[in-house]
């Protein structure tokens, strides 16, 4: 009976140190995956040191590029990341409508004002978008409106002041955003479109030394409101820690912690929901 006893505590310690070992012992590394714009990088790459500080098993891979490289990446990769991040909005709802984000997963926040901008000197002398037809105007660059969220803004704003038809002629787009400031920078370009801090940060950046300015920014009320968008791939296997991510990143205590992120309208830091909805922007003026 002392033996039968005594082998019953054996086996009560060893399973009881097996737990032990087993809730001491460091979760499995798992790593997400984030396609991550350029000019969101910084803050983004705050908040993911944050979230690994309180999840040491996770492990962040970035793809860190201009939006319209990740997206082609999403697209025609077999790897494809576990969240799309798009500033403005538009990548990320173009992404979901090809069915590659989910989209009952994409959440908005912040909000940017697109901008036009033009070789340092301003020789189309551009000081309103009816300017865009002075006759030194002829060029203007930009990146592609159907998946660029800036120029889909701009767009769409020009259209609704009734300018897009007439400075349509001399629209010409490029592969992406970068490649359309360039054209301003060198001279190829009299104006381009972008939003205000991408790539001309007006809050950190001496734009006194660069080669482009700010010539003025677009009405408000011409076009929605671009915010940056998180969504989640349809193809994640790591569908529940994206999720947790998500609403880490996204939570007002956070973006309240992260100055660099853009909210140029001033909008509440509480996120929202994303769509075409929310892209449909206001309706084009009667007889413009």
């Amino acid at each position: 009976m002392r033996a039968v006893v005594v082998a019953i505590l054996v086996i009560l310690v060893a399973v009881g140190g097996l737990l032990a070992w087993r809730a001491q012992r460091p979760a499995e590394p798992v790593t997400l995956y984030l396609a991550v714009p350029m000019g969101v990088f910084v803050p983004l790459n705050q908040a993911m040191e944050r979230f690994t500080a309180l999840h040491p098993n996770v492990e962040f891979k970035t793809m860190v590029d201009t939006p319209e490289m990740m997206a082609q990446a999403v697209e025609d990769n077999e790897e494809k990341p576990d969240i799309f991040i798009s500033p403005g909005g538009h990548e990320a709802t173009v992404l979901a409508e090809k069915g590659f984000i989910d989209p009952s997963s994409m959440v908005a926040f912040g909000s940017y004002e697109v901008a036009i901008l033009v070789p340092r000197g301003n020789p189309g002398r551009i000081q309103e978008p009816a300017d865009l037809l002075n006759p030194e105007v002829k060029l203007i660059s930009f990146s592609p409106p159907d998946l660029t969220a800036a120029s889909h803004a701009a767009r769409q704003s020009l259209q609704n002041l009734g300018l897009w038809e007439k400075i349509e002629p001399r629209v010409r787009v490029t592969g992406c955003c970068n490649e359309s400031f360039q054209w301003v920078v060198d001279g190829r370009a009299e104006a381009n479109v972008q939003f205000v801090g991408c790539p001309m940060d007006t809050k950190s950046v001496d734009l006194s030394r660069q080669k482009a300015e700010i010539a003025c920014i677009l009405p408000r009320a011409s076009y929605y409101v671009p915010r940056t968008v998180v969504g989640i791939l349809t193809t994640t296997k790591q569908r529940r820690l994206a999720e947790e991510f998500v609403a880490f990143l996204t939570s007002p205590e956070m973006l309240a912690s992260l100055p660099k992120l853009r909210n140029d309208q001033n909008l509440p830091l509480s996120p929202g929901p994303w769509g075409p909805q929310q892209e449909a922007g206001p309706a084009r003026a009667a007889g413009s």
